[in-house]
């Protein structure tokens, strides 16, 4: 079954964090795939906030499971992390998601 597939059928299930409202008709994009894991934008269409979920599959003959991503298995972003990211990006003009896109040569 595609992932986004299956998260779009159980989407109405989550709230946006920011305006409450259910995320059933959310848009999503993959940004990345590798092995089990997965990463996908969400988007709320109600307030445009837009967020990042890292997902591992695990899957059966019967059915799929979803997990998100342990916290012990992927620590939070540490302060100094978000400062070489700001300083990364300081001189930076343009949008936010033109970033995430693929570039020439590069697999997503």
């Amino acid at each position: 079954m595609d992932i986004l597939t299956f998260l779009r059928q159980r989407a109405g299930e989550f709230r946006c964090p920011v305006c409450r409202r259910s995320l059933a008709d959310c848009k999503m994009r993959q940004l990345n795939h590798s092995g089990h894991h997965y990463t996908v934008e969400v988007t709320c269409r109600k307030c445009d906030m837009a967020f990042v979920v890292a997902l591992e599959v695990h899957g059966g003959e019967a059915e799929e499971e979803l997990q998100l991503a342990d916290e012990e298995e992927m620590p939070p972003i540490t302060a100094d992390e978000l400062l070489q990211v700001h300083q990364a990006l300081r001189g930076y003009q343009g949008p936010l998601t033109a970033l995430l896109e693929p570039r020439d040569g590069e697999e997503s």
